[in-house]
C-alpha cells in the first residue's frame, strides 16, 4: 500500500477568500484524488506491459485499488492506493519478489504450455483440466493416483495423461517457484505523484479562486 501524503504551504491569497480555508481543503483533496486516478491508470498500463494477462478485467481492477479517497467531510487529507490481495492473487508478491509456496500440499502444479491443461501460453486452464476436477478435492493424507481423462500422478514429478502414442506430462510439480520483482508499484506511484500532483493542485487552487469570485479579498 502507498499513501500519497503532501504538505501544502497555504497560499495567503486563497486563505483571504471567503471561506478560504475550506476552499483550500477541497482543492487539496481534489488534487490528491486526481493524482490517485493518474496513479491507478499508470499502474494498470504498467501491469499490462510487464505481464501476460489471461483475465484482464479482473487483474487490472486489482492492479491499483483506491481506498479510501481523500475527503474534506470525512476529515481525511490523504488517499491510499494498494495492490489487491484477494485469495490466490499473487500480484502483490511481484513487488519485492520471493518464493511462491503451494496453496495446498507440498508442491505447486504448473500447467505445461502446449498440453491439455494449457493449450497456449495465454490460455486459462480449461475447467475439466483443473487439478481439483481431475483428482477431486485436496485432503491431507489422501492419495490421488488416478484421475479423469486418462490422467495419473507421478509423485514429485507431475501429472501425466495417457494418449494414443504414450503419456505426456500436462502438469509439472514444483516446490515454491521463485517470483521475480517485476511489478514496480511503488516506483511508478512515486514517479506519477511527482509528475502530476503539483499541476492538479495549481488547477484546483485556480478553480477555487474563480468559484469564489474574489469574495473576501
Amino acid at each position: 500500500m502507498i499513501s500519497v501524503r503532501v504538505q501544502v504551504d497555504s497560499s495567503q491569497l486563497i486563505l483571504r477568500l471567503e471561506k478560504g480555508a475550506r476552499r483550500l481543503a477541497y482543492a487539496v483533496a481534489n488534487a490528491l484524488n486526481a493524482t490517485a486516478r493518474d496513479i491507478q491508470a499508470a499502474e494498470r498500463a504498467n501491469v499490462q506491459a510487464r505481464f501476460e494477462i489471461r483475465k484482464p478485467d479482473f487483474l487490472l481492477r486489482q492492479a491499483a485499488i483506491i481506498k479510501p479517497f481523500a475527503s474534506v467531510r470525512g476529515d481525511r487529507p490523504f488517499v491510499e492506493i494498494s495492490v489487491g490481495k484477494k485469495p490466490r492473487l499473487l500480484l502483490s508478491r511481484f513487488e519485492e519478489g520471493g518464493d511462491r509456496p503451494a496453496f495446498k500440499g507440498q508442491h505447486v502444479a504448473v500447467p505445461i504450455t502446449g498440453e491439455a491443461a494449457r493449450p497456449m501460453f495465454t490460455s486459462t486452464v480449461p475447467t475439466e483440466y483443473r487439478f481439483s476436477q481431475l483428482f477431486g478435492p485436496y485432503r491431507p493424507g489422501r492419495r490421488r493416483a488416478k484421475g479423469k481423462h486418462g490422467t495419473y500422478i507421478v509423485p514429485g514429478v507431475g501429472v501425466f495423461q495417457r494418449g494414443p502414442t504414450g503419456s505426456d506430462i500436462i502438469y509439472s510439480f514444483e516446490q515454491a517457484p521463485h517470483l521475480a520483482p517485476r511489478l514496480g508499484f511503488l516506483a511508478m506511484a512515486s514517479f506519477t505523484t511527482r509528475e502530476h500532483f503539483r499541476q492538479h493542485l495549481r488547477n484546483e487552487t485556480a478553480n477555487a479562486i474563480i468559484r469564489s469570485g474574489g469574495r473576501g479579498l
